[in-house]
């Protein structure tokens, strides 16, 4: 089979020329999420510098909807050629415990290739709201007969599972609107019209650091480099949440030929590990993290363990 041949050739060398032979005239990288978001612009930093490494066009395609599933099948179902790449968080390790029906095995149905970026959890709100930590949300919830409302980039997450787990452990009432892009729940969130939200770092930071956002709580034990100012969960006497942030690797369809799949791995470990780049995703709330396809087959199953006590604790049932 010719893309086998080809990419046993990968074999022969690891970069350079290597990198140049790879099969695809076009690779297209699937991000499950709307355009704007923390991992679209993350992502369209990494096209850009595969595309210098590898001498092909990387495109980036939005596929958002169903929590991230829709453009995770689109990448399950695609030839596995190494044409069709997916960007996605570990987090879809979880959604056989938190979907019925889930149509994909993420363990099964993806090869994993590398690690891109992990980005905290936040808990946001307007600046014009009252609350300006958890104990201030938590006494504004109980002073409304509906409680709050909140939204988050979608059920299942772990911003959703975060702020479900607040609500559980503080008795406050929340309520989750969902919207069918980040961008319209993002205006809303600015302009008091939802009374707060979990949302990643990546996408809020521009927003804090502008004033057009509160930060209330990063979900974390340790505060972060990326947004050192706002108190985390443990502070704020909610010891023992999930709290190893929001990880974002690459993953290839499962029968992807591994010479490519290997090919594909070294060379993003190498961009994600260049200073340069650590320093871009700081800016926009990420930490870069380079990984081997077996690191990120272990953070995924470490995501597993973690998060499905979780789910089955607060009854999180998303079909």
């Amino acid at each position: 089979m010719r893309i086998v041949a080809m990419a046993l050739a990968l074999c022969v060398g690891a970069s350079g020329a290597g990198a140049q032979n790879y099969p695809c005239s076009q690779v297209k990288l699937v991000v499950p999420y709307p355009a704007g978001g923390a991992t679209d612009v993350a992502t369209r930093i990494v096209a850009e510098r595969l595309e210098a490494v590898f001498k092909k066009t990387f495109v980036v395609e939005n596929r958002g909807g169903a929590t991230g599933n829709i453009g995770t099948v689109a990448v399950v179902t695609a030839p596995p050629d190494g044409c069709t790449l997916l960007i996605n968080a570990t987090v879809i390790a979880t959604f056989s415990h938190s979907f019925s029906k889930l149509s994909y095995d993420p363990f099964k149905d993806l090869a994993p290739v590398g690690g891109v970026g992990v980005t905290p959890t936040l808990i946001v709100a307007a600046a014009s709201i009252p609350a300006n930590d958890i104990k201030g949300l938590v006494e504004w919830s109980k002073t409304k007969p509906d409680g709050l409302n909140y939204s988050t980039a979608g059920y299942g997450l772990q911003q959703h599972l975060a702020s479900e787990e607040i609500a559980q452990r503080t008795g406050a009432k929340f309520t989750h609107v969902a919207y069918r892009g980040g961008g319209t729940a993002m205006t809303d969130l600015i302009a008091a019209r939802l009374d707060f939200g979990g949302f990643l770092a990546g996408t809020t930071k521009p927003l804090i650091a502008s004033g057009q956002l509160k930060g209330l709580a990063i979900v974390a034990d340790k505060r972060s480099e990326l947004v050192p100012d706002i108190a985390t969960t443990t502070e704020q006497g909610l010891a023992g949440m999930n709290s190893h942030g929001v990880h974002f690797m690459m993953f290839a369809p499962a029968a992807t030929p591994k010479p490519v799949v290997t090919m594909l791995g070294a060379e993003l470990k190498k961009i994600i590990a260049e200073p340069s780049l650590k320093q871009r995703f700081a800016g926009i709330g990420f930490d870069a993290t380079p990984m081997t396809a077996d690191e990120v087959a272990a953070a995924m199953r470490k995501t597993e363990a973690d998060l499905s006590p979780v789910i089955k604790r607060l009854n999180i049932k998303l079909d």
